[in-house]
């Protein structure tokens, strides 16, 4: 791995931009229960609009770091682009080839975010 990009995985996971909740805010929950990975993340939405997001919860630094440049990508996007959104544009953020075993931690995020109504 790139150590410009095991900066910016290490940098998210210690100083997350998008850490917190929302108050009022429409929420999901997922865990990844092989790597122990547990994500909430509360959204403010307008006409379908991602105004603000925010997550809570811990995992492995991937988790981590993938749920919080995710919610910077998403904020302005409609909910309906958020769910056509794939795993291979979370390791594009990242900017790393992750191992399978790593995807569904990085994954994680997208996929709370896929269960909001």
């Amino acid at each position: 791995m790139d150590d410009l990009y095991r900066e910016i995985i290490l940098d998210r996971y210690e100083n997350p931009r998008n850490r917190g909740k929302i108050k009022n805010g429409q929420e999901a929950l997922e865990a990844n229960l092989m790597c122990g990975d547990k994500i909430k993340i509360s959204v403010k939405m307008n006409k379908g609009v991602i105004e603000e997001a925010k997550f809570e919860g811990g995992g492995c630094a991937i988790s981590m770091a993938a749920v919080d440049l995710l919610l910077d990508k998403i904020k302005g996007m409609k909910l309906t682009e958020v769910r056509k959104m794939s795993g291979g544009e979370i390791e594009e953020m990242m900017g790393v080839e992750l191992t399978p075993s790593r995807k569904r931690c990085a994954y994680l995020g997208l996929e709370v975010l896929k269960k909001l109504e």
